[in-house]
């Protein structure tokens, strides 16, 4: 969820490979006392929203995500959506301003520790990033466009944000929507499947992400929606039906749990009680290994009391421990799945 912006600024389970020798043990109610919480890769953090179009910076973000307290909260890897507000421009987003504000980010995350540049590839300690789109109608029409943006660090693609494009319908709006992807929306799907990005259905209407599904099923490539909570337990539209996370674990992708509020629960301000609930939901449905941490933090959402911010992660953890998941269940959702999509050629990242 995310606001209107102003004009850009310039210019374990997860394996060995994520250990974070840094990270201390924190003093978990609920959990062992020689548990320690897992590493996260959080799927989706509005980072470069906040630094190009908010005024803010890398290093602290709005103050959910500061990078000096990334390490000590566990957090080893961290995708970052280049998303464009709509009123960018008459138009609406375009090529230049992904472009721009991927620059931006490549320019910022070597100079803030413990970020790495994009890629799989980082030194013990570091915090791994990915790039993502959230709204990819930019490139509608381009059949190079997915491989091109692949080599460039992208490994998720958001083909809808708010408002219907040339891609795909939004989940946002009045009325249902009967119509999913158009022609180049397909084409755009096949597209990401074969250059080795992964679609990405949040923000996208029932009928889009049953299109996309369907698509996907072709491929035999994984769908996955990064930032969406289970409808059974809040009807928003923004989140999905048991039969669609169903769908998506069916084709090997994830869900990852979103932190907003009003996607959480109907009762006002969600608190870290209610992601338990949705994790569990999730995991009912679709097993462990298809549920993971999409946090929405950065971009303007109203998160749970209690997980506020990057510090809640060993909260969230205790708490998932306390309700009955297993350790090794909570290491999936908080990396291990993530980082199995993001990085399947890993040798260290296990397969299942």
């Amino acid at each position: 969820m995310k606001g209107r912006g102003a004009a850009p600024a310039s210019g374990a389970y997860v394996g060995a490979a994520l250990a974070l020798a840094a990270l201390a043990p924190l003093p978990l109610s609920g959990a062992s006392a020689r548990e320690v919480s897992p590493p996260v890769v959080d799927l989706h953090v509005d980072l470069s929203y906040r630094v190009n179009y908010q005024g803010g910076t890398l290093a602290q973000g709005s103050g959910q995500y500061p990078a000096a307290e990334l390490v000590a909260a566990g957090v080893a890897g961290v995708v970052l959506p280049l998303f464009i507000p709509h009123d960018v421009s008459p138009s609406g987003p375009r090529l230049e301003d992904l472009e721009r504000s991927r620059a931006r980010m490549l320019e910022l995350i070597p100079t803030v520790p413990p970020y790495a540049l994009p890629g799989c590839a980082a030194k013990d300690g570091a915090v791994r990033t990915w790039f993502s789109l959230e709204g990819a109608a930019p490139l509608a029409g381009d059949r190079s466009a997915a491989r091109t943006w692949v080599e460039r660090g992208v490994r998720l693609f958001g083909l809808v944000h708010t408002k219907d494009n040339a891609l795909a319908t939004s989940s946002s709006g009045p009325g249902p929507k009967t119509a999913g992807l158009t022609a180049a929306g397909r084409d755009l799907v096949h597209d990401v499947d074969r250059a080795g990005g992964i679609v990405d259905v949040s923000h996208a209407s029932d009928a889009a992400v049953a299109d996309v599904l369907a698509e996907a099923a072709k491929d035999g490539a994984p769908v996955v929606a990064t930032h969406s909570d289970a409808r059974a337990l809040d009807p928003h539209p923004r989140n999905l039906s048991d039969e669609l996370i169903r769908g998506i674990a069916r084709s090997g992708g994830v869900v990852g749990v979103n932190f907003h509020s009003r996607f959480l629960s109907q009762r006002g301000r969600a608190t870290i009680d209610d992601v338990v609930r949705h994790v569990e939901h999730l995991v009912r449905v679709a097993g462990a290994e298809h549920v993971a941490i999409g946090s929405d933090f950065e971009g303007d959402i109203e998160p749970p009391v209690g997980l506020a911010s990057v510090r809640g992660f060993p909260r969230l953890f205790a708490a998932l421990r306390r309700a009955g998941m297993s350790s090794g269940d909570v290491a999936r959702v908080f990396g291990g799945n993530a980082l199995r999509l993001l990085c399947p050629g890993d040798p260290a990242v296990p397969k299942k």
